[in-house]
């Protein structure tokens, strides 16, 4: 329930999921301009080449005024749900991570930037004026539609592997 005790979204997003994400893969670096000479903070890891770009959302009760931890749910309830997955920018790296968390779950999914753009979900321009920049909402209408790209902790690196693979062979076609 911690997790949803963290209110800020920047501090719950950049702090919380990036370090999340970090002890279960460790394998994952920091970027820099020493590992890519064009970084200038626009994805959140790197691993052999790969730009990885994390996200994270909670899964809450949808229209509650409540606090955080007063509408957050479990897996399952038979509440709806929404989990919004905002500031995408799937220029600025290959792959998203995106950790969805409830009371009492967190799933993982890997996608490619191509999986988030060609979403049916994906909404492009999130903000009037952001070009490349979009959201898309998890919500339990369409979760079974994510089961594809989700994953088990232990596979992420080789599902982010997968993934990239499969854009660069998208993009040389």
């Amino acid at each position: 329930m911690y997790i949803f005790e963290i209110t800020a979204p920047r501090t719950f997003g950049e702090n919380w999921a990036q370090r999340h994400l970090n002890e279960v893969v460790p394998e994952l670096q920091r970027p820099s301009t020493l590992l890519d000479p064009g970084y200038s903070g626009e994805y959140d890891f790197w691993y052999h080449g790969i730009k990885i770009e994390v996200k994270a959302s909670r899964a809450v009760k949808r229209g509650s005024k409540e606090t955080l931890i007063m509408k957050a749910l479990s897996y399952g309830s038979p509440f709806g749900f929404d989990m919004n997955f905002q500031q995408l920018k799937p220029k600025c790296c290959h792959v998203f991570v995106w950790i969805g968390v409830w009371k009492d779950r967190i799933i993982y999914w890997v996608l490619s930037n191509a999986d988030v753009v060609n979403n049916p979900h994906y909404s492009k321009g999130q903000h009037r004026g952001n070009t490349g920049e979009g959201q898309l909402w998890i919500k339990e209408s369409n979760i079974k539609e994510f089961i594809p790209y989700e994953v088990d902790v232990r596979n992420i690196l080789n599902k982010i592997e997968q993934k990239y693979t499969e854009s660069q062979l998208m993009t040389s076609l």
